[in-house]
């Protein structure tokens, strides 16, 4: 299964997600082949074992889902409710991450369906 995370942050009025570098834009994202395993719990365990994020310093704040072609996944948004400059940095020590304005994910936005339930395993 592949599950989508990311962390919103708000600074200087602004708000910015993280994202995958790449480009098209993408949210972050995790394959995990043990089906056992929880996409909820995948991801948080991605944050803390891969970017160093502790937890409990996030809030989950909206579960959606993404179209990828035919497939659709789990996105899981999490807000940062303490300990802003900590996570921040984590995220960003890892090259491939970075935050962007909301403004400039337009396209990436247009892969949300909002009104779809999303599935779990």
């Amino acid at each position: 299964m592949k599950i989508l995370g990311t962390i919103v942050l708000g600074e200087d009025k602004k708000s910015m997600f993280l994202v995958k570098k790449d480009q098209p834009m993408e949210f972050p994202s995790i394959i995990e082949e043990d089906e056992s395993k929880t996409p909820l719990g995948v991801i948080l365990n991605y944050y803390l074992n891969e970017l160093g994020v502790n937890p409990d310093y996030l809030r989950l704040e909206e579960l959606s889902m993404v179209k990828a072609g035919e497939v659709k996944q789990n996105l899981f948004v999490f807000s940062i409710n303490s300990h802003i400059k900590e996570v921040k940095a984590a995220c960003l020590h890892n090259e491939r991450l970075e935050f962007a304005d909301v403004s400039t994910l337009k396209e990436l936005f247009k892969t949300i369906e909002m009104d779809t339930t999303p599935f779990f395993n």
